[in-house]
């Protein structure tokens, strides 16, 4: 009898499943969860530091229990709280210290998953697969650090010297790696082109994906966003996420002061927390039609999901937003919403392509077209429809990542993996 395959997954900054409340899981501990089904034994390297929260879950690397086969390694770093900062280059430098300490009393894995980003993670997990002859698959979610450039455009030549040594680590990690996995296709031609190489066997792109929203909601669920100020004969707009760098909800604001005078049934829900929350609120002045109500539950989620009509992705435009797509993406289609998106690119392409929202270039157009959508139900109903229909066909986190972890074990298996099955 065949032991059970031993899993190492390497990722910092999600939520988890030990984590208080209902969580909602991203991409690795969607994939934890396939890797599970398969019987083999987990183990997740993540942070004491709540990324989403900005707080910590414990004050010293520890470990957590899920059940018998699944164990999770809270390593230690500094606090931050802004995401792009020195503090948070610090706090990834002191993880991978703790990572590369305590792997050498930890009995050695079958395959390694580590995300990039971070890349000092992911690099000591290509520098420990490469000394033990352990295959490491690398899965790139988005393009660091060369996005920093897009961050600072008017310092690019100077933020291009800062990250060469970046690179440079990114280099050797993409290189060194078993396989390179990436979150689009975009993302993977540009992970190979670090590598220096053309696609091998090993390497492959799996979009992000969400799991289905199979929450039996009761009344009390609905009546949370009632008493906030909702009403079923809204036209709701809602946002999910952190109010980062990344984000650009401006034009939103805009727009829902526009919308407001012309129809106060459009409503904007913007849940979440982050650095530009007072800039919002102080660029809506006394306008009443946005709500904030800081983080939300997953039923809350699906509550609102239910009333609303339209999900937001208003990001920075560059290349990070262009070619791949961000877990809202899917939490949108999964939730059945008309997807409204700000940067062209994949989202707006699937978008066009099938019919299930809009994208819009500035807060002129995304107020003109939310206007269209409420005096025309039957079509904004048609593209919520079309938006859950893609959903079945292309994101369902179980069948996205079931394949991901099957192929996986397969290629850990053709590497002479004794334990793989």
């Amino acid at each position: 009898m065949k032991k059970p395959l031993k899993v190492w997954l390497v990722k910092e900054g999600e939520s988890l499943p030990t984590d208080e409340g209902q969580q909602r899981l991203l991409r690795m501990g969607l994939i934890a969860s396939e890797f599970e089904k398969t019987g083999a034994d987990i183990l997740w390297f993540a942070s004491t530091f709540n990324h989403n929260l900005k707080e910590f879950r414990a004050d010293h690397t520890m470990e957590v229990r899920v059940n018998q086969h699944y164990t999770i390694r809270l390593l230690h770093g500094r606090n931050y709280t802004k995401n792009l900062s020195l503090g948070r280059i610090m706090h990834f430098w002191e993880e991978r210290r703790q990572f590369s300490r305590l792997v050498k009393g930890v009995e050695m894995p079958d395959v390694i998953l580590a995300a990039m980003p971070n890349i000092d993670l992911a690099l000591a997990s290509v520098k420990y697969g490469k000394q033990h002859g352990v295959p490491v698959f690398v899965d790139v979610r988005d393009l660091w650090p060369d996005l920093y450039e897009d961050f600072f455009p008017r310092l690019k030549w100077l933020v291009h010297l800062a990250i060469i040594p970046f690179k440079i680590q990114l280099a050797y990690t993409l290189r060194n790696a078993t396989g390179i996995l990436a979150t689009s296709e975009g993302f993977l031609d540009w992970a190979l082109r670090y590598a220096c190489r053309g696609r091998g066997p090993n390497d492959n792109y799996y979009y992000v994906s969400y799991p289905d929203t199979d929450v039996d909601l009761g009344e009390s669920d609905y009546q949370y966003w009632y008493d906030m100020g909702l009403s079923s004969d809204d036209i709701i707009c809602c946002f999910f996420g952190q109010f980062g760098h990344a984000v650009e909800l401006e034009p939103v604001m805009h727009a829902a002061i526009q919308t407001a005078k012309q129809n106060p049934r459009i409503k904007y829900v913007i849940c979440g927390e982050g650095e530009k929350l007072n800039s919002y609120k102080q660029i809506l002045g006394d306008v009443d039609n946005v709500l904030f109500p800081g983080w939300v539950s997953r039923r809350q989620i699906c509550a609102l999901g239910d009333l609303a009509t339209v999900g937001l992705l208003s990001y920075r435009k560059n290349k990070n937003f262009e070619w791949s797509m961000p877990n809202k993406f899917c939490e949108y289609l999964a939730l059945g919403l008309a997807v409204v998106v700000e940067p062209e690119g994949m989202m707006a392409d699937l978008i066009k392509e099938n019919d299930i929202g809009f994208r819009y270039d500035n807060s002129a157009e995304l107020a003109s077209e939310l206007l269209y959508l409420a005096e025309h139900g039957k079509e904004a109903e048609g593209m919520k429809r079309r938006a859950r229909a893609l959903y079945e066909r292309q994101f369902k986190a179980d069948v996205v990542y079931g394949k991901m972890v099957a192929d996986i074990i397969r290629m850990t298996a053709e590497r002479g993996g004794q334990n793989a099955h």
